[in-house]
């Protein structure tokens, strides 16, 4: 062949690829300015061959204060570059690229221009985004759910761990490498057995074979955690693949625990609550002389009971404002507020006191109503309490009622309101049956105050 003849064919077979190519290909000059302008150019960018020859780059370039910048210079300086960026069309829509460009020189080696191949990736860039934005939601559903997703391949050993099972376990994906020894480490001494041999029917289970079980982690800062661990036997292309997630369920488990404390004081307390009314109905049929006078009088004292209970109920059990205990006994009895008067510092008192307070105020309010102060319209009662060293004091006194007398024997009333004041309380309280109505005092201990 005629050695001139081959740059010639050269030069043809280059110009026939730029010419077929896919990738806008063009050169530029040592200015920046567009020399040569394929088809593909003009498909992509929507500028013919006039248009674009003899424009600066900058006919691409978004920012239309545009300059050729380090990257220029450094294809200049004959360094191959690549790099991804927004480019502008005729019609001014911006469209993501990868730029390759490189030099190009004359027959004395010198650099002349560049050449340049730009190629659209405004798909890729799409996918990418819609992948991470994928990624992003699915640990944020990781987390919000607190699972953990993992997986292991047999027999490589090769294990992953997500994100949200480094923190599960208090791992740092830095410092740990995922291995089955790590997320062991993690585990309670307690439950390693019975994870050994869910790992061991895991390496010869069927595909498709699931398993599951719960097991105690220890965090890094001592406290304990609570898996659900599930996996299922996957294969892939012959090779056998474990895949699972852990399930983080400390709170249910702490749910559950204190649905059992709850339970057992539920049954504590109905306990007690039974025996309350059965020394009631007892003592008070020892001392009504009809049915009806022991149907009222029993029914207000489980009324009396069951007021002080929805105060307990709203507080969780874990007692009664003394303010709210007395402002609830009373309110059958008083239908004009000003005829209450109450004293005192904000107190919290403990269950138990609620419920023994609260009869002995239903027992003394029933009494005020029948012979004291609540049983003409002017009467008046005031309850007053005030903090000590080591009690409450509460005092009842009753004004403005009619002269009584007091009573030839002591009824199941004053009975309760005496001894059970004194079993609560460990003080003996006073009563006493005035002529112008009843008084009564008692000292709370501080143990029985919530706060």
């Amino acid at each position: 062949m005629n050695a001139k003849k081959r740059p010639e064919q050269s030069d043809a077979l280059l110009a026939a690829i730029v010419a077929s190519s896919m990738d806008a290909v063009f050169s530029i000059d040592v200015n920046a300015r567009i020399q040569t302008w394929n088809k593909a150019a003009e498909r992509l960018y929507g500028y013919t061959a006039d248009e674009a020859i003899g424009q600066s780059l900058g006919l691409l370039v978004a920012d239309p204060q545009y300059t050729p910048g380090e990257l220029f210079r450094r294809a200049l300086s004959g360094e191959q570059i690549y790099f991804e960026q927004l480019r502008r069309r005729k019609n001014g829509a911006l469209i993501e690229v990868g730029i390759s460009s490189g030099p190009i020189r004359d027959a004395r080696g010198h650099v002349v221009g560049l050449s340049v191949v730009h190629r659209d990736i405004s798909e890729r860039k799409r996918a990418e985004r819609e992948l991470r934005q994928t990624q992003e939601w699915l640990e944020l559903t990781q987390e919000a759910g607190r699972v953990g997703p993992w997986e292991y391949e047999i027999p490589s050993g090769e294990m992953r761990w997500s994100r949200e099972l480094y923190r599960q376990l208090g791992h740092d994906p830095a410092c740990v490498a995922p291995s089955l020894a790590a997320f062991r480490d993690r585990v309670h001494p307690g439950d390693h057995e019975r994870l050994d041999w869910i790992r061991a029917q895991e390496r010869t289970a069927d595909a498709g074979a699931q398993f599951q079980m719960e097991l105690r982690v220890i965090l890094p800062d001592g406290s304990l955690s609570w898996f659900d661990r599930r996996s299922r036997i996957v294969p892939d292309d012959g090779r056998r693949r474990i895949i699972g997630c852990n399930v983080d369920i400390a709170e249910r488990k702490k749910q559950e625990e204190n649905l059992r404390f709850i339970m057992g004081e539920l049954s504590h307390r109905t306990k007690n609550i039974l025996a309350v009314v059965q020394a009631m109905a007892s003592q008070t049929a020892r001392h009504t002389e009809s049915f009806d006078d022991f149907q009222e009088r029993f029914l207000g004292r489980i009324g009396a009971l069951s007021q002080s209970h929805d105060l307990l109920v709203s507080q969780n059990w874990r007692g009664a404002s003394l303010l709210d205990l007395i402002l609830a006994q009373l309110r059958p009895f008083v239908d004009d507020r000003t005829r209450l008067q109450t004293e005192g510092p904000a107190v919290f008192l403990k269950a138990e006191a609620t419920q023994a307070l609260g009869i002995i105020l239903h027992e003394l309010a029933t009494n005020a109503s029948k012979y004291g102060a609540l049983s003409v319209p002017a009467g008046r009662i005031r309850i007053q309490w005030q903090l000590t060293d080591s009690s409450i004091a509460v005092g009842w006194r009753e004004y403005d009622g009619p002269l009584v007398k007091a009573p030839i024997r002591n009824g199941f009333g004053r009975i309760l309101v005496e001894r059970m004041a004194r079993d609560m309380f460990g003080i003996t309280p006073r009563l006493e049956l005035l002529p112008t109505g009843a008084r009564w005092s008692a000292a709370i201990p501080l143990s029985l105050v919530a706060c």
